[in-house]
């Protein structure tokens, strides 16, 4: 380089500067999504011993976010009853206030019954010009008395009604009030367990630090499926209510009273694969028992289909994984929040469904005979 001018070593190192950054940049423009791969990697890489502490924390987690949404709905349910409790009680208000001005009415015809006495309704009904005359004037003292009567039966029935509903109301929102403070003292325990197992990943120092981000990496994933799991079923009902599985692959048996069909779980992945830009989701019948798996995003349920409204196979899931952690009860139902995931025959033709058996790779339905 001896022999090179100024310009020379100049356009050198210019060479040089680019080389590097073309050497640099490919790994950082996908090294954007890196963090987010990287923790993936770490839940799937953790070893048993993790796993069973990870295990306890987000069970936990799960236990507390149940109750924490059945306090919220709780509270709104004490807050639906107080105001219907106070729209009661302005209605017995007005009813009383009904009740009293009427009652008035019915005294001052008293008090004028008192004093003019009985010889002056008489004198009214004898004073008729005739025979028709003199049966109205019976009418109208019949009806005068019978409908006196007949209005306090029902202002007295109706005041009844109303206050035996406020009551009833007032024993609801004692029964929640109560029903919320064992839901805030059981939450406050949950917490409690909680913070006992925060101090004992203190504990253990350095690898506190790797559990609680751990559990936050998982959380958040968590709260990602919920979401995409929802847009899922969404998708899968589209998909079959636009008839896109093939009538022919349902292998219908036509008997003298039913028909017998099969929803291969090939066919049915293929199907969804082929009719959606989401995560792929993949189905697995077993002999009693079906499973619906979200393999990128390491999601299991397992369950079993039945009859729903005799035009559709509801999948119910009885229990769940999630990156290799049991899912609670309360956080599978959350996951079905905006619907269930099911085959609606609705989408093929007009039948009545009388049962359905998860076989071995196959759904096996038989409907009524439509001779």
């Amino acid at each position: 380089m001896a022999g090179l001018g100024k310009p020379g070593k100049s356009y050198i190192f210019l060479l040089i500067a680019v080389l590097v950054l073309i050497t640099i940049l490919p790994g950082r423009i996908p090294g954007q999504a890196r963090p987010a791969r990287e923790a993936q990697q770490r839940i799937e890489g953790i070893s048993e011993n993790e796993r069973a502490v990870l295990q306890n924390l987000f069970v936990l987690t799960q236990e507390i976010e149940e109750m924490d949404r059945e306090q919220e709905n709780t509270i709104n349910e004490i807050e639906i009853l107080r105001i219907e409790t106070k729209a009661v009680g302005e209605k017995i208000e007005i009813q009383q206030r009904d009740y009293d001005s009427k009652l008035d009415v019915l005294k001052q015809v008293l008090v004028s019954y008192q004093r003019r006495g009985p010889a002056s309704y008489l004198r009214i009904i004898l004073g008729s010009d005739n025979l028709t005359s003199f049966l109205r004037s019976i009418n109208t003292v019949k009806d005068l008395t019978r409908n006196t009567g007949d209005l306090l039966d029902s202002l007295e029935q109706e005041k009844g009604v109303l206050i035996a509903e406020r009551e009833g109301l007032a024993e609801g929102i004692a029964l929640l009030e109560a029903k919320r403070g064992a839901l805030e003292e059981a939450v406050a325990k949950k917490r409690q367990l909680r913070e006992e197992q925060e101090a004992y990943l203190n504990s253990l120092q350095e690898e506190a630090v790797h559990y609680r981000e751990l559990l936050a990496n998982l959380q958040d994933k968590w709260d990602q499926i919920k979401v995409l799991f929802s847009d899922i079923v969404k998708e899968f009902d589209r998909i079959i209510g636009e008839g896109k599985y093939p009538m022919e692959d349902l292998d219908l048996k036509f008997g003298l009273l039913n028909v017998k069909g099969t929803i291969r779980e090939d066919t049915l992945n293929a199907v969804y694969k082929d009719n959606s830009n989401l995560t792929e989701i993949v189905f697995h019948f077993y002999p009693g028992r079906a499973e619906i798996e979200i393999p990128d995003k390491q999601l299991a349920l397992r369950g079993t289909f039945s009859v729903e409204g005799g035009r559709a196979l509801k999948f119910t899931a009885e229990e769940g994984s999630f990156y290799g952690m049991d899912l609670e009860k309360a956080s599978i139902e959350e996951l079905f929040r905006d619907g269930h995931l099911s085959i609606d025959f609705g989408a093929f033709v007009d039948v009545t469904i009388q049962s359905v058996k998860v076989c071995d790779g196959y759904l096996e339905f038989t409907v009524k005979s439509l001779f």
